[in-house]
This record gives C-alpha cells, sequence and structure tokens, in this order.
C-alpha cells in the first residue's frame, strides 16, 4: 500500500513537472497566436494598397497601413496596437469612426505580412523602432500622437507611452501584467517562474507623463475588470476608466458605447493646449470612474 501511494506521487510528480517544461516551451504558442491574411480578405485589402506601408527593423520586415491625413494637435496621428490574436487590417473597415485622425495599424511580427516570430522584447524593440521612424520621417511630434492598444497590444502602449511623452494612450481591455493573469488562469503553477514574456505594464505605469482612458469590457472572462482597474490606479497621469455594459473580450468594439467613448476622449484630447499638457505633467491627480 506504501509503495503503491509513492508509486502514484511519483507519477503525479513527473506529470506536474512535464506540464511544467510542456507550458515553458510552448508558451510562446499560446500567447501570440500568430494570423495570418486570408485570400479572400487579400482581395478585400486591395483597395487599401495605397496606405500599405513596409518598415524594416533588424533584418525583418513590418508590414502595415498608414493613413496619413493632415496630422497637427487637433488632428493627430493614433497609433494602433492589436491582441494577440488579431491581424491588423481588419481595422481598415472602420476608418470612418476616426474623422479626421490619421492612422498608422502595424502587424506584429509573424502576424500578417510582417516576417519574423512575436516576443515581448520583439513588440517593444519594433515598436519604439516604428513610433520613431514614423515620427522622423513625417516631422510628426510625439504630442500629437495617441497611441491606443487593444488587449495584448495595451502593454505594447504602455511601454511606448514610458518611453515617448505622448499626446495621450487609450487602453482596450487592458491588463495590469500578464503575470496576474496566468496566476489567475493557472494557480497551481509557478506563472512568475515560467513566464518569458511577463508584459509587467504595472510596473511602469507610474513613470507615464500622459494621460490615459481605459475601456473595460463588463463581461470579459479573459482580464478581469479588477486587472484592468488595477492598471488604471497605478497610471502615472490623470486616468480614468468606462466600462461597457453587457461587452466581453472580443465583442466589446461592437458596441455603439465603446466608440462615443473613443470620439469622446478623442474630442477631449484634441483640445488640450501645449500649456495644459506641460501642467498636467507636474501633477499626478488621477480621475479613475465607472
Amino acid at each position: 500500500m506504501k509503495m503503491t501511494m509513492v508509486n502514484l506521487f511519483l507519477i503525479l510528480f513527473v506529470f506536474y513537472c512535464s506540464t511544467l517544461a510542456f507550458f515553458f516551451v510552448k508558451q510562446s504558442s499560446f500567447i501570440f497566436l500568430t494570423a495570418g491574411i486570408s485570400k479572400s480578405q487579400e482581395s478585400l485589402l486591395r483597395k487599401f494598397s495605397h496606405f500599405e506601408v513596409n518598415i524594416n527593423h533588424n533584418g525583418f520586415n513590418l508590414h502595415g497601413w498608414f493613413i496619413n491625413r493632415e496630422i497637427s494637435a487637433e488632428h493627430p496621428l493614433i497609433i494602433y496596437y492589436g491582441g494577440n490574436a488579431e491581424e491588423i487590417s481588419h481595422n481598415l473597415f472602420n476608418l470612418e469612426k476616426y474623422e479626421k485622425e490619421s492612422l498608422l495599424f502595424m502587424n506584429y511580427r509573424g502576424y500578417g505580412r510582417s516576417t519574423g516570430s512575436p516576443s515581448q522584447s520583439s513588440l517593444f524593440s519594433d515598436a519604439l523602432f516604428i513610433f520613431d521612424h514614423i515620427s522622423d520621417t513625417y516631422s510628426i511630434p510625439s504630442t500629437n500622437i495617441i497611441l491606443m492598444g487593444r488587449s495584448l497590444g495595451s502593454a505594447v502602449a504602455t511601454y511606448v507611452a514610458k518611453q515617448r511623452h505622448v499626446r495621450a494612450v487609450i487602453l482596450i481591455t487592458p491588463f495590469d501584467s500578464l503575470v496576474n493573469i496566468a496566476k489567475e488562469h493557472y494557480p497551481f503553477f509557478p506563472v512568475k517562474l515560467l513566464l518569458r514574456h511577463p508584459f509587467d505594464s504595472v510596473q511602469i505605469a507610474p513613470e507615464i507623463t500622459s494621460p490615459m482612458i481605459a475601456i473595460i469590457a463588463e463581461q470579459d472572462r479573459i482580464i478581469s475588470n479588477e486587472q484592468s482597474v488595477n492598471l488604471v490606479e497605478h497610471w502615472g497621469m490623470k486616468s480614468h476608466y468606462v466600462t461597457i455594459k453587457d461587452a466581453d473580450h472580443n465583442s466589446i468594439s461592437n458596441y455603439p458605447e465603446y466608440w462615443n467613448t473613443v470620439r469622446l476622449f478623442l474630442s477631449k484630447m484634441a483640445k488640450r493646449s501645449i500649456w495644459s499638457m506641460c501642467h498636467e505633467a507636474m501633477t499626478t491627480n488621477k480621475i479613475v470612474k465607472d
């Protein structure tokens, strides 16, 4: 009997360790659900071909679309960062939602027509390179740029906002740390030791000097509302959040309230003067609302 219990324990221990090893080796494929562009999508995208851009960084081609209208403080450039399973071209079919803003949609490495393989370090490095490349090439002040990140893209937007003082940040279904998400979904695993891509936004959020709005899905089962609010509460500049009733993680942008919130925030940010931006950067007041 004693030997049977020992053998059972050993079997369970080996199984547990094997599972940990499997998740450690394969975690990138669980985090980054790379997606290409289908043949049917290719034909639909032809009408946007004049917006296409290719940017080379460290030997990898980063592909996307740059809708360059007249960029100014009143009509800023929005740089959008997609979710972990998001091939970014579908955003081109919502251009009318943005009125006069310019838009930059770039696929991460391994997504769409971008080459290479994604990782936390490559997403961060590419995002900063693209930001500087576009800013320098088209002489766009960083204060005329708004960052917009959805889900995993919220971590990329947060990283860029920490490195560059932008006009504002819009985060959709954001999270505080991938470690905290993993702990919630896999409580029996030592995720802090296993994760090679922690995307620890909450650690750098207090250093950010740009205002932010978070748009949260009330019924989000992937990223809890508490994790989103935790990031808002640690943000270094004025920040607030709006919860879209009944929306879930993937359906949030289907709700009119979502687009109304985006438009209202963009309108408010367009009216911010350089003086007010400097004044706000010297304060740490926060507005948190539901």
